[in-house]
């Protein structure tokens, strides 16, 4: 985001520059704490994924098979042959990046959905009961959140309750986030950067085997990547894109209830602009959260008849979330032994009220011992990649884990390899990162907060690794990896006697 900073020349009154130095100063430097910690956090992910490929590779050689040998090499060789077409930069990868690899990803996810139906289970069928409910009865919110279901309903009133239709539609949100990533990657770098952070997309094992599964996290990232395509894409006009970032974030909002702790990540956009002036980036940021809590209005009203709340949370598992977040016995992670603690029906107001008082309660009584397992859960929520391979493929309870462990293999090894290189795009622009690269560190580190408290789960990172695929960009824009690597071989032989 741009605006409307002094003339070439101008000088700004005595006192007013003082003060606007100083405000730049730091907003600089809470940039860099921001880069830094994402730095560090790409880090730490990278070290848990590489344990956590260390241990499939233990299943995989364990139980080697004929059949796992075939997966793993079939799926690597493809994979190298993907990317060697993107290295390589001929013929229509040249010519026609975008509609190149839009048609690989529109075919890679159509045979997913051809190959694999729809697991219909927990939230998914939740999403899906909630989807035809409302194509009958007319729009409502919900225990959960209702944005995605009623957008499956529009299609379900349309051509029938089919999950197949839902599967189409991830399809299309695939496509939609294609081309924002690829416009926007491009609009930041050049058009090399953005061909490969598309690429790197377009090929993910576990984004394409998300895409038959009902999951809020597609849409999700849709609507993040949005936000940040709008911030560069109306540069011009400021207040116009902070309006219209808002409303994005408050449809996101209908989505997941995450959204209040990445507003402030978007907030941060108009102050990263050394032309914008401190007023006008306040006022934008201000018109920004203003869009965002009008557009959430139905929400508040909702929670304040509901359960008493001023609230625009649209979710009735804020407090069941908290609890099973600090909940030791399972690191974290969901265990449904935790409803009878509580007691009541799950998914009613008084429900989670309950249970978020216990949550507060086992915070109180044992502060230190949370600390623990936050680190603990870090990498159960960060570090691992098996949510694509374990809801498409019923690893957990597949009687022949041959193919399954193979996948999850492979999908670990693009995850870790993802995670290296958006690591690398970073480095790459530790001396002036652009302020939509600032804002996707912002939001890596809000969710590192949330989820060091509430529920972690692999798959709530999903949303994330499109945003890690501009940064791996980044890493292509600092100097294509085959003409540095031919440049440095020139360097060893000039060096050798």
């Amino acid at each position: 985001m741009a605006g409307d900073g002094a003339p070439a020349g101008a000088t700004l009154p005595l006192g007013q520059g003082r003060r606007e130095g100083r405000a730049h100063r730091l907003i600089d430097l809470a940039a860099r704490l921001l880069w830094s910690g994402a730095v560090l956090m790409l880090a730490g992910i990278g070290a848990a994924s590489v344990v956590q490929l260390g241990l499939y590779g233990k299943q995989v050689a364990v139980g080697t098979s004929a059949g796992m040998v075939v997966w793993l090499l079939a799926l690597g060789l493809a994979g190298c042959v993907a990317w060697g077409l993107v290295i390589l930069n001929k013929g229509p990868f040249r010519d026609h990046p975008l509609a190149t690899a839009l048609a690989v990803l529109a075919s890679s996810r159509l045979v997913d959905v051809a190959l694999v139906p729809a697991p219909l289970e927990s939230d998914f069928d939740r999403y899906h009961l909630l989807a035809i409910d409302i194509a009958q009865h007319g729009l409502r919110l919900d225990a959960v959140p209702a944005g995605y279901p009623a957008v499956l309903a529009a299609i379900y009133k349309l051509l029938g309750p089919n999950p197949l239709y839902a599967q189409f539609l991830n399809v299309a949100i695939a496509v939609a986030t294609a081309v924002l990533l690829f416009d926007l990657t491009r609009r930041l770098w050049d058009e090399r950067a953005a061909t490969v952070a598309l690429w790197f997309f377009v090929i993910a094992p576990a984004q394409i085997l998300m895409t038959g599964v009902l999951a809020t996290e597609a849409p999700y990232g849709l609507l993040l990547m949005l936000a940040l395509w709008i911030s560069i894409r109306l540069t011009s006009k400021p207040l116009l894109a902070a309006v219209l970032i808002g409303i994005a974030l408050a449809a996101s909002n209908y989505v997941r209830a995450t959204t209040p702790a990445l507003l402030p990540a978007f907030m941060l956009l108009p102050f990263l602009v050394p032309a914008v002036r401190l007023r006008k980036a306040a006022v934008c940021s201000l018109a920004m959260a203003a869009a965002f809590l009008i557009c959430l209005t139905p929400v508040v009203a909702w929670n304040l008849q509901t359960r008493g709340d001023w609230s625009v949370s649209p979710s009735y598992y804020g407090g069941w979330s908290l609890l099973v977040g600090t909940d030791p016995a399972h690191s974290g992670s969901y265990n449904q032994a935790l409803i009878a603690q509580v007691g009541g029906a799950a998914g009613t107001p008084d429900f989670d009220k309950r249970a978020g008082q216990l949550a507060i309660e086992r915070l109180k009584a044992r502060p230190l011992a949370f600390a623990g397992l936050a680190v603990k859960k870090f990498p159960r929520m960060w570090g691992r990649e098996d949510y694509g391979t374990n809801y498409t493929l019923d690893w957990t309870n597949s009687s022949d884990k041959n193919e399954s462990e193979g996948l999850l293999f492979y999908s670990q090894a693009a995850y870790l390899a993802l995670a290296g290189l958006a690591l690398l795009g970073l480095w790459t622009l530790r001396r002036d990162p652009p302020p939509q690269v600032v804002a996707i560190a912002a939001i890596m580190l809000a969710l590192l907060a949330v989820h060091t408290f509430l529920e972690v789960a692999p798959r709530y990172h999903a949303y994330v690794e499109p945003l890690w695929c501009i940064l791996a960009g980044a890493g292509v824009a600092a100097g294509h990896p085959i003409e540095r690597g031919r440049a440095a071989v020139s360097r060893l032989r000039s060096a050798l006697p």
